[in-house]
This record gives C-alpha cells, structure tokens and sequence, in this order.
C-alpha cells in the first residue's frame, strides 16, 4: 500500500510521549491496519468492532497535531551534549503559540488544546518573570546565550532588567579577579620596604602618597565600569545567532573580544534544563549493578559508569 514497513507500538503508562508515539505509528499504518481487520480471512467477524470509525482516526490526526510541539521540546529539552538551559524560555513561549496554530474540528482535541495551553500557562508562569531580589537563572542563561540574546520573548521592560543584572555580574566578576592581585601587591610592597626606610617616611609624604593612592584606585574603579559597560553593550548590540549554531562554539571564537562575559557564559550555560541525564546515568549504573554481579566495589562500579558514559571518547 506504500507505507513504510513499521511495526505497531503501544504505549506505556509512565511515559505520556510513548502515547504520541503509539497515535503516529498507527496513524502512518492506518490502511493496512484497517485492511487487516476488515479482512475475513485475518480477522474473525465477531472481532470487526475493533476496527476504527472515521472520526476516530480524525481525531488520532488532530491529536497527533496537538502532541507533536510537546514531543519536540521534551526531546530537545532532554539532551545532554548541547545547551538546553538557555533555550527553555524559547521553547515554552514556542510551544504555547504552537498549541494554539491548528484549526481542529473535534471537540475532545479542541478541549485538550485549551487545558493544555492553561496548564503551561500556570506550569511557566514564573519562567519569564525577573526581579533582582531573586534573579531568574533561566532567563540570565538565555541573556548569554548568543541565540537568544535580544530576549524577544520577554517584554521590553523585562529586558532591561535582565541586561542589568548581566552587566551587575559581569562587574562583580570583575572585581572579584582584581582584588586578590591587588591585594598580592600590596604584600609585596610591605615586604620590600625595609624598616628603616619605612621610618624615613615623614607625614607629608605618607599623606600625599595615600591621596595619590585613593585617586589612582579610583581612576582604576571607573576605568573598569566603563569597560564592563562597552563590553555588555556590545554584546547585546550584535545580531542574534542562528538557531542552529552552537553556542559554545561562538563564545569559544569570541572570548577574547568578551572576557567577562564568556567567563559568566561558562557557568550558567552548563546547567541541564531537565534532571533526564543524572537519570540515564542511573539508568545505566544499575545495567552494570546486576544481580550477577552484585559484588562489585563502589570503586569498580564509578569506573564502569564513567567508561560507559564516556565510551565516544575511547
């Protein structure tokens, strides 16, 4: 019948996209599935009512439709060799308006799409909220992520404060690097100076030398906002980058033209959006712990699992 050779799947009850999964598969088999049971020969009379009516593979299709954005985005949100913190604001803003798109004829779907487009509503309400009592990681992982660094997804107003953390940060981390090496210096000077050159010293020129002091540091102090603030601001003036680039690799390409800002890049971007990595890790910690080879050691087991996860690199 020109259909692909696929076998049927069922769903399991722990797993809502294996349900997605079971309606496409039988939706794309639907003629010979239906041929099948219309076929004396196959199936017995008194078995025919399993055969679907019209309207039921209608709605297998509008609920295909339906599902299908839910199914994408929980793919994508479960990986674990690519960015996927700074991409969940995207997804759900995407997913809501995706819900919404298709014009469906039949009732039960129609209703599924409204309660499903409430339930993400309130699920992600706080998702696209920022205050700076409580900064939203999400939203400061999507600010540095070159894809989505214009934040369309987020009013005009929320946008400001999201840059204004970012250049917060990036000013603390800033200071943060500068103060140990000032401190170093300092040491550095006391040690040198001996004590009788350090009582050589008279008061007008410890005075002066301390005023001196507090106008270079300050000197320093403003030359240092400023260079946060030209870095921020043109970072967040560039052209978004494509959907299908790679972060990592831009950041990697352009850290020298943003320190600061690569630095905060590489802490927040790492963060996995969903806990279904640690969960495969479980998974596959319990394959090696079997029951036939439940003697093995904590340390002989942290081996296995780091082999197993690790097994591209071989």
């Amino acid at each position: 019948m020109g259909c692909k050779d696929n076998m049927l799947v069922q769903d399991v009850s722990t797993r809502w996209n294996s349900t997605y999964a079971m309606l496409s598969r039988l939706h794309e088999q639907r003629w010979p599935v239906t041929a099948t049971l219309s076929d004396p020969a196959v199936t017995q009379r008194g078995k025919h009512y399993l055969d679907l009516k019209p309207e039921q593979w209608n709605l297998i299709e509008e609920l295909n439709q339906v599902l299908e954005p839910f199914e994408s985005a929980t793919v994508f949100l479960s990986g674990q060799h690519y960015v996927t913190l700074s991409a969940l604001p995207h997804l759900v803003h995407k997913l809501k308006k995706n819900i919404q798109s298709p014009e469906l004829e039949t009732a039960p779907v129609s209703s599924f799409q409204t309660h499903a487009t409430e339930q993400v509503t309130e699920r992600w309400q706080g998702l696209l909220e920022f205050t700076p009592e409580s900064p939203n990681i999400t939203l400061l992982a999507a600010a540095l992520d070159p894809r989505f660094r214009k934040l369309r997804f987020l009013a005009a107003e929320e946008v400001v404060k999201v840059q204004s953390a970012v250049r917060a940060m990036a000013l603390a981390a800033k200071q943060q690097v500068r103060q140990p090496t000032a401190s170093k210096h300092g040491a550095d000077s006391t040690a040198q100076d001996s004590p009788p050159a350090a009582h050589a010293k008279t008061t007008t020129s410890f005075l002066d030398s301390d005023s001196t002091t507090s106008d270079e540091e300050q000197d320093e102090e403003q030359q240092l906002l400023q260079a946060v603030h030209q870095e921020v601001y043109m970072y967040f003036g560039e052209h978004p980058l494509s959907k299908k680039e790679n972060p990592l690799t831009w950041w990697e390409k352009n850290a020298a033209r943003y320190p600061t800002l690569a630095e905060l890049a590489r802490s927040l971007l790492c963060i996995p959006a969903t806990s279904t990595p640690s969960e495969r890790l479980f998974s596959a910690a319990g394959n090696i712990v079997s029951k036939k080879r439940a003697s093995l050691s904590p340390e002989h087991v942290d081996m296995l699992t780091f082999l197993h996860c690790n097994k591209v690199l071989l």
